[in-house]
């Protein structure tokens, strides 16, 4: 079983856009809703929070291609592929889910010269675990997709 470098960092970018789509979806719906319910109070900017929600979506997009680079492409590069095709959904997932934070708590190292504040980071990791977990889930979708065709 193998797969080239750049086969797994194309599986690998491809679960990032898919990752970023299922967040940039979540964000709209989010901004559909916090809109309908500013119309029926009749208070707030309603028509504001569409455009809100695609600038947010712009800027952690950004970032998540910043962390996709520090942690997912060692991931994709160094995790053997037989290791990850094997392992049962739950665990891909529980993985998924964890490598959003971790990447997530080097990035805020980074910015804060060496220290974390958390203050106010609470929907980020959701964000990350959210993008994360789907990105993962994707890439060893494909890699699974790749070794059952070629049997």
């Amino acid at each position: 079983m193998t797969c080239s470098r750049t086969q797994r960092l194309t599986y690998g970018f491809v679960g990032l856009v898919v990752g970023d789509a299922a967040l940039l979806l979540y964000l709209l719906l989010n901004a559909v809703w916090v809109r309908a319910a500013l119309l029926a109070a009749h208070v707030g900017q309603p028509y504001a929070q569409i455009p809100v929600a695609i600038q947010v979506f712009a800027i952690y997009a950004a970032f998540s291609l910043i962390g996709w680079l520090s942690v997912g492409v060692p991931i994709v590069l160094f995790l053997p592929v037989s290791s990850i095709i094997r392992r049962p959904w739950l665990q891909v997932v529980t993985l998924g889910a964890f490598l959003g934070p971790l990447a997530m708590v080097a990035l805020l190292l980074v910015l804060g010269g060496g220290h974390i504040r958390l203050e106010r980071t609470a929907p980020l990791f959701i964000f990350s675990i959210l993008v994360s977990t789907v990105s993962f889930a994707v890439y060893v979708a494909l890699l699974r997709k790749r070794f059952v065709d070629n049997k």
